[in-house]
């Protein structure tokens, strides 16, 4: 008989959006705290509230991952409300559809530090809790476009280097219980996907699937799991083979 998961306390930012609404769901519905975090606390509150109409135990929260005061005062006030975290999932992100001559410094910049320097903010800020109870799950939600390259470089570079934050961090959490790794979706059933980009799946995506944001949900819990506690330091790849034969977008 297998014995139920422990229950955690789930710190999500972005949790407002789209896909993280899915993840929020399975994770709440596999008995886990879901403390909804986001830029609009009415977005986060919806979140949470969405939540526990079904049940779940949720809270909201609001945070600026770009602005260091915002992540301090967030984490003082988890820690009031809620105590200490088990597992950071950092989703909050953007997606500035420029190409390279439209982007301006600021514009390019932006958007790496909400996607980039965002998440490594709030592992700073949380890390040191996990550290010291000796077990922790850090989960960055990366994107393909990290693995492949993308039309609209901000967002490409941005979730790259994410991608190769989770990579490096390994050693700063060697022998501490925390692991750190990514979710690299692909075409995610949320609204910011593009009609455009939907009508490509069946050519595109060898399994002609779009990825239902309570797959990422899962693929997040698995990674939480005692079975997953060897998997550290890697993309977790979710686009139904998509990178493995070419790129989601023709030549502009």
């Amino acid at each position: 008989m297998t014995n139920a998961p422990t229950p955690r306390t789930i710190l999500i930012t972005g949790a407002a959006g789209g896909m993280c609404r899915g993840v929020n769901a399975r994770l709440a519905a596999a008995g886990h705290t879901v403390l909804c975090a986001d830029l609009s606390r009415d977005a986060a509150e919806q979140a949470a509230d969405a939540v526990r109409a079904d049940g779940g135990r949720a809270e909201a929260f609001t945070v600026d991952v770009s602005d260091p005061a915002s992540i301090a005062d967030l984490t003082a006030e988890v820690h009031d409300r809620a105590g200490e975290i088990d597992v950071l999932v950092n989703a909050a992100g953007i997606l500035d559809r420029k190409y390279l001559a439209d982007h301006d410094e600021h514009s390019f910049q932006r958007t790496l530090d909400i996607n980039l320097t965002g998440p490594f903010r709030m592992i700073q800020a949380f890390s040191p809790e996990l550290i010291r109870r000796g077990w922790g799950r850090i989960i960055n939600i990366s994107s393909i476009a990290g693995v492949t390259g993308y039309p609209y470089p901000s967002y490409s570079a941005s979730k790259a280097g994410l991608s190769n934050l989770t990579r490096s961090l390994v050693i700063d959490f060697w022998g501490t219980g925390v692991t750190v790794n990514s979710i690299c979706p692909g075409v995610v059933d949320t609204p910011m996907v593009i009609q455009e980009v939907r009508d490509q799946v069946p050519r595109k995506v060898p399994t002609e699937q779009i990825v239902d944001p309570a797959e990422i949900g899962g693929l997040a819990l698995f990674l939480m799991s005692d079975d997953a506690r060897n998997i550290n330091g890697a993309d977790m790849l979710i686009d139904g083979g998509a990178t493995r034969y070419f790129q989601l977008f023709d030549r502009p």
